[in-house]
């Protein structure tokens, strides 16, 4: 069987393991700058909303504060 032929085997495992070396350093180069400048993008505004939600929900409270206080001065 032609497939197991040792002799045709080795080169083939070594082709494959420099084929995906090289694969794996140019997807490392080329690709890992772009997801991590989009996950730190992600992640600057999902905190710039959260810190507006929680902006807001201070104001709320400030006003429904408010509210009670001045419905509580009517009865």
């Amino acid at each position: 069987m032609p497939q197991l032929d040792q002799i045709t085997w080795f080169p083939q495992v070594c082709w494959a393991i420099i084929t995906f070396l090289v694969l794996y350093v140019l997807l490392l180069k080329n690709f890992s700058p772009i997801v991590f400048k989009s996950r730190r993008l992600r992640q600057t505004k999902i905190n710039q909303h959260y810190d507006s939600i929680i902006f807001f929900d201070y104001i709320n409270v400030e006003i429904l504060h408010h509210q009670w206080f001045s419905l509580r001065k009517i009865f």
